[in-house]
């Protein structure tokens, strides 16, 4: 049976990761553990998944740079997509974990976060629909057999979610760390989790 592949790739450490603070649309450079780790995805894309067709990254500069050191090694070109930018945490951007812990809406966030709506943002299933309209437009083309995707934790889950059937869930059941790989097989209508959360 004819397959193609999705290669998702959670974008490297940025400087928010490494202090724990909230980031959506805040646009925090790489660290330089961060750049290392990109360079390390790149050379286990290159080595264990073989021939690569397109790469897509979302706009933010964290999942630019660690798409563009993949690029650059497999020799392509990112092609930026807003339907895979993070969700908009609103005012919640920029501020650490233990600083909203203190506040009421903390306990709301933690219990259902998948379907919990930032304060002046968005709610994460803006970024489900998103991710739907995304592979809805990757799946329509015939022009790759392998494409990389580089984006963020929340978009990855909906991503894996999807292939799993797992449509109403409250939180993703699995781990996706900075700089992971996480492989998606495609055949037809149906899709199968190859590879989740490897990290080079």
């Amino acid at each position: 049976m004819d397959f193609r592949r999705i290669v998702l790739i959670r974008h490297a450490e940025s400087t928010a990761n490494r202090d724990r603070v909230l980031t959506g649309r805040i646009d925090p450079e790489l660290t330089r553990r961060g750049r290392r780790q990109a360079r390390r995805a790149a050379r286990y894309i290159d080595k264990r998944v073989g021939n690569v067709d397109l790469i897509f990254s979302s706009p933010m500069q964290r999942s630019l740079t660690t798409a563009q050191a993949i690029a650059d090694r497999l020799h392509l070109t990112v092609a930026q997509d807003d339907l895979l930018l993070e969700t908009n945490f609103g005012s919640w951007e920029g501020l650490k974990r233990d600083e909203l812990a203190s506040t009421a809406q903390w306990e709301h966030y933690t219990h259902d976060p998948f379907h919990f709506t930032f304060p002046g943002g968005e709610s994460p299933q803006e970024a489900r629909v998103r991710v739907q309209l995304f592979l809805h437009q990757l799946l329509g083309r015939d022009d790759w057999a392998a494409a990389v995707v580089v984006t963020h934790y929340t978009p990855l889950a909906f991503f894996v979610l999807h292939v799993l059937g797992i449509n109403d869930g409250t939180r993703a059941p699995f781990a996706i760390d900075n700089a992971s790989i996480t492989v998606l097989r495609i055949s037809g209508k149906s899709g199968y989790l190859e590879l989740l959360n490897c990290t080079p």
